[in-house]
């Protein structure tokens, strides 16, 4: 008897200890297709993720990460890493957001208003800001963007851009460049290959 009790405080303690590991965030990462990976292990439906996981699509993949205030719907070949709060950093591909902020390269996109609901697409060195509902803002390290509903935003990844200040003391950063939804669209097309499940209730992107 005096033994089973040890063993059920000891249960009691490990499970108290995983519970941090739980996703204390309330982040919850679902695969919509194909192969998903948190941290290079592949993972079931409603799987809770924590700051500094790192998620992966495949080729043919798509997964739904939910929080209380906010969901992400990351498309095929797209890899991004959980941060604290409501937060993620892309690092390549597209994802469907709102109630987020995004961190890409140097940028951080996140909602202007509260209907806002935005793409990100990272894809080799040059990214797209698209609106989608709402108003975005795009802010940089020394600049501040909105991109307004029906918009985009076409810009450089800042660490691969040559530093301000360089070339007798000229800025040579390139900054954001406005253009339409169609021109962000006809570059992305082809790359992305499986675009992120529609839905009746869950965010929308531009057709492709």
């Amino acid at each position: 008897m005096k033994f089973s009790r040890m063993f059920a405080a000891a249960a009691v303690v490990a499970g108290l200890a995983t519970l941090p590991a739980m996703g204390s965030n309330g982040a919850l990462l679902s695969p919509m297709a194909g192969s998903v990976l948190v941290n290079g292990q592949s993972i079931v439906s409603g799987s809770a993720i924590v700051a500094g996981d790192a998620v992966a699509t495949s080729s043919n993949g798509s997964a739904r990460l939910v929080l209380p205030n906010g969901m992400l719907e990351a498309a095929s070949k797209t890899n991004f890493q959980m941060e604290q709060g409501n937060q993620v950093r892309l690092n390549e591909g597209l994802v469907n957001v709102t109630g987020m902020t995004v961190d890409v390269h140097g940028f951080r996109v996140l909602p202007a208003s509260s209907n806002a609901r935005f793409t990100v697409t990272a894809l080799n060195g040059t990214n797209y800001v698209t609106a989608v509902s709402g108003s975005v803002k795009l802010v940089s390290a020394s600049h501040s963007y909105t991109v307004a509903a029906g918009h985009a935003m076409m810009f450089q990844d800042q660490a691969a851009a040559p530093a301000a200040g360089s070339a007798g003391g000229a800025s040579s950063v390139a900054l954001p460049v406005a253009i339409g939804i169609g021109a962000a669209a006809a570059v992305i097309t082809g790359v992305v290959v499986h675009e992120v499940t529609k839905c009746s209730n869950c965010i929308t992107s531009p057709s492709y």
